[in-house]
């Protein structure tokens, strides 16, 4: 059976059609391109939620190698609109404790906000002042000793690249990652209802939440613009002359930093089947995306509903047997694949 084929027979097999009534998948199994495209209308935008998060950290390494960033430097030598409160004595949170989650900082996730609520500012969400319906991002341990999953730290993030490059994020964004890398589709501009696919909540459709926490959370984008992400990685390991990033950066991208964590995504397996992954849970949406670090294999499922995650590993179930990726996980294990 041919990969669309056995992609659109996982599908029809779901166990509840109302509940996940749209999905969408990209797989890379080639050198070159997308070998196939399945699913929703192409085109059709889908929340890509916590995925937003290593497009955040690829921004601030690109940053990083043109000097502009220092990863082992505390983010107060670059905040300029907000401080991180500390205490004398007490070591620093720096960009790279961000980036693998490892600066001890409070707020796990955000919730969104509903469409046509207020919506605070940056400084707002990192000071928790209304209208953010979140905490203050603080620290409450000592950095660099554990991962701990912080929403907080990105949306921290955000507003350090705003500060050092005076340029709103998602600008920012365009220039250093969608387009170099192809993500034609992504934006965190939030699309017209015709563009994107709807938002189910409980086997309901639902009005999707807007997230202001961009970096955390905030991106639009196809299964397709993941995949190229992906490839972006998988050229920079690899020394590629026109890569994006030099190798040494990618190859801290993918190596464990605390944990299973390396800047910006987790990293498992071993040998060849050594992989990078995340997954993304927002308001009426779950995806996922997962790479090989040392082949060109890749694939990302995005779902608009809550209920998503059996048909993303019936999806990547599906990938597996139909094509050579045969160590391809589809259990989920932790925040991903």
């Amino acid at each position: 059976m041919s990969l669309t084929a056995s992609l659109s027979a996982a599908f029809a097999a779901r166990p509840d059609p109302v509940a996940v009534p749209a999905a969408s998948v990209a797989v890379l199994v080639a050198e070159d391109e997308v070998t196939a495209a399945w699913g929703a209308e192409k085109g059709t935008l889908f929340q890509a939620a916590s995925m937003s998060k290593p497009v955040a950290a690829l921004m601030a390494l690109r940053l990083a190698a043109q000097g502009r960033l220092c990863l082992d430097m505390d983010v107060n030598e670059y905040l300029t609109s907000w401080q991180l409160a500390g205490e004398n004595g007490m070591p620093p949170v720096t960009v790279r404790h961000l980036l693998y989650h490892g600066g001890a900082l409070t707020v796990s996730g955000v919730p969104g906000y509903e469409q046509g609520q207020a919506l605070p500012s940056l400084t707002e969400i990192l000071d928790g002042l209304a209208p953010a319906n979140t905490p203050a991002v603080r620290r409450d341990g000592l950095p660099g000793r554990e991962h701990r999953y912080s929403g907080g730290g990105y949306i921290l993030l955000q507003q350090l690249l705003e500060d050092v490059t005076a340029r709103p994020f998602p600008d920012l964004a365009a220039g250093l990652v969608f387009e170099p890398a192809r993500m034609t589709a992504a934006t965190y501009a939030q699309p017209a209802s015709s563009a994107a696919a709807a938002a189910h909540v409980d086997g309901r459709e639902v009005d999707w939440h807007v997230y202001p926490e961009l970096a955390a959370a905030g991106l639009w984008c196809t299964p397709t613009d993941l995949v190229h992400f992906a490839r972006v990685i998988q050229d920079a390991v690899a020394g590629e002359a026109t890569a994006l990033l030099p190798r040494h950066l990618a190859l801290e991208m993918v190596t464990p930093q605390v944990g299973d964590w390396g800047l910006g995504l987790r990293v498992s397996g071993g040998g060849p089947g050594r992989r990078f992954s995340h997954g993304g849970d927002n308001h009426g949406f779950r995806c996922a995306l997962i790479g090989a670090v040392c082949r060109r294999q890749a694939v990302a499922v995005m779902t608009g509903s809550d209920a998503g995650d059996p048909v993303i590993g019936s999806l990547l179930a599906a990938v597996r047997e139909s094509t050579t990726w045969r160590d391809l996980p589809i259990r989920q294990d932790g925040p991903t694949w």
